[in-house]
């Protein structure tokens, strides 16, 4: 018998299943404890080590099965941990690159409201620091620093408007 103590969790006193599904299982709970994943990372990592299919459904539906993994909570987890620093949009899009099914996302933005333009606020004054008129080249860098962060062109003008008229009202 072999206990497992994942961050977070209670020991659990569990057998593993035999043969490679086995030896996937053990190497699946080592890979959940340095980060948490998704199941389709899971997967694919498990793959990548050359486990068979069936021993990696196996290993999965084992870890999924104390709730290690677990789409939702990642979804959440992830969401929560990028909401200051990326859109909505790219949120969603990395999510899903990492398999998360749609359905979950829109179910952790549902539990976590996310506010665009006061993320793209905040950003514009990390940016550009203490209210003050933007000239055209850090204009020009602001913006493309909220792009890069997977603003839309609508959201990036408001955030940079309302920091000149705050600008302005301090003068």
């Amino acid at each position: 018998m072999k206990e497992w103590k994942i961050e977070g969790k209670e020991e659990h006193p569990v057998e593993t299943p035999e043969g490679e599904a086995g030896k996937a299982a053990v190497r699946a709970m080592k890979i959940l404890l340095y980060k948490q994943r998704s199941e389709q990372e899971l997967r694919q990592k498990l793959q990548e080590e050359g486990f068979e299919a069936d021993a990696i459904d196996l290993a999965v539906g084992y870890c999924a099965s104390f709730g290690y993994v677990n789409d939702r909570k990642y979804a959440e987890n992830y969401l929560l941990s990028y909401r200051n620093r990326k859109s909505a949009r790219v949120i969603r899009s990395e999510l899903g690159q990492r398999g998360v099914a749609s359905a979950v996302i829109d179910e952790a933005f549902e539990e976590h409201p996310y506010e665009e333009t006061e993320i793209a606020d905040e950003l514009v004054r990390k940016k550009a620091g203490v209210p003050h008129r933007l000239d055209d080249r850090e204009l020009r860098r602001t913006y493309a620093y909220l792009a890069r962060k997977g603003f839309s062109s609508s959201v990036i003008w408001g955030a940079i408007h309302r920091y000149q008229e705050e600008a302005a009202g301090e003068d």
